[in-house]
Order: structure tokens, then sequence, then C-alpha cells
């Protein structure tokens, strides 16, 4: 665990540097009372019934998840190049507890539309990497509903603290890492919510334009950024050297 600076690590080649790292555990391992499960169903609006049209509801609520412009800007805020495309992408993320910020990497690992005559659904999940101060995954999906014209935000999840975290972290993350994630979530699918009916622009730019930075709110610039850096990724016991 250490602290660092934007200017010790700067964001363009953070995000970059996540390529080299791995998915930090194993699917085989995901069993036991260690292991969270979750799942999250918001109500985001009802468009007209039938397969989702450009300009509804679904429509701007899957461009937002996309984006991933959606995250509560006072919990996390995201950097991720401009140009990657969404499968593969690695998302660099900052977590915000009270003035403490944890710098920990993602990656999108399975995308996808699903229609089976009665929902019709698209979203994305990913993985944590080397150096997170969690394990696990966390998949988020647009639902619409074919006959009511109901649409939700569908969030599924297991998590796990990182058991190479420092005794400090692990220890915060039991008392408060919970209560957190609950937060998190609930501010995820009142945001998305708002967006859907109300669509903004989704490119953030920070000041360098090969990154996007999200929510657009992060306030970027506005801080220094003084952060955490939770383990060192190259003693992180995951899949050290293969894919997600």
């Amino acid at each position: 665990m250490r602290i660092m600076r934007a200017s010790e690590l700067p964001v363009h080649e953070a995000v970059s540097r996540l390529r080299e790292r791995s998915v930090n555990y194993d699917v085989d391992e995901v069993r036991g009372s260690s292991w969270h499960f979750d799942h999250h169903r918001f109500v985001l609006g009802t468009d007209p019934p039938g397969r989702p049209r450009e300009d509804s509801v679904w429509w701007h609520a899957h461009k937002e998840v996309a984006a991933y412009a959606f995250t509560p800007a006072g919990l996390l805020h995201a950097h991720y190049l401009r140009e990657a495309p969404l499968l593969g992408k690695d998302l660099l993320l900052v977590g915000r507890f009270a003035v403490m910020r944890f710098v920990m990497g993602v990656r999108i690992t399975e995308t996808g539309f699903d229609e089976d005559g009665v929902r019709y659904s698209w979203g994305w999940s990913y993985e944590t990497l080397q150096g997170h101060i969690e394990r696990g995954r966390v998949d988020y999906r647009v639902v619409k509903d074919l006959e009511s014209g109901l649409v939700t935000l569908e969030v599924n999840s297991y998590n796990q603290v990182n058991p190479r975290a420092h005794p400090l972290i692990r220890l915060g993350w039991s008392v408060f890492g919970r209560s957190a994630q609950h937060r998190f979530y609930t501010s995820v699918g009142e945001n998305l919510r708002r967006l859907a009916r109300q669509p903004e622009a989704t490119d953030t730019r920070t000041g360098d334009e090969d990154v996007v930075e999200v929510p657009r709110d992060a306030g970027s610039g506005k801080e220094p950024f003084w952060a955490i850096a939770v383990l060192d990724g190259a003693r992180d016991p995951g899949r050290a050297n293969t894919g997600p």
C-alpha cells in the first residue's frame, strides 16, 4: 500500500498499464461464506411496447451504461481510453471514502444483447484486476419488458475483499464495505433513472484528449489527485500470466 499523486502517475499511463494486469481471481474460487452475492433491480421508466426505439428510455439508458456515465461522483469516478472497444476495455477506478481515494483497475470481459420474446436486454460485465481492493465481477444490464414496455436496470455481482490487501484496508472494509456497496448501487439506480429521462452528453474530457473521465461531474482538476494504491499488482495472486 502506498500514497501517490497525479504527477507521479499520469492518468493516461495508469490506464494504459492496466493491460499488463490480469483478473485477480478464478471463477472456481467463487464459493463459500467469504463471498457476497447481490442482485439489484431499478425501474428506469416505461417505453411503448415492443423492441426499443431510438430516443427512448431504454435507448438513453443503454448509452449511459455503455459510457459508464451513471456512477455517483461522490463515491467513484473512472478513466478509460476513448478509442478502446467496449469488450476488453480497461477502467481505472478511483473509489472515494471520506478523505481517502483508492485507485483500482477493472476490465470489461463480457458484453452482449439478449432477446427471448419476453425481454430485450443489453449489458456488460467487468472483473477486478490485480491491485484491486476486491475480487469479483459486476454485471450491468438494461432490460425492457417487450409487452409492458417497463425498462429496468439489473445489477448482479459477486465479490470479496482481496485477502492480500493491507490489514487496515481489510479491517475498514469489514466495517464499512457492505454499507458502501449498497449505497453505491442505490445511487447508480437513481442516477440512471434521471439520465434515461433527461439524457446529457456523455463525453467528459480530461486534460488528456485520449482519456475519458466519468461521470461528467467527477470534478476533474478541482482537487489534488492523492490516492492509495491498495496493492502491488505484481504480488497479487490472481491469474498472473493469463488473460481475463
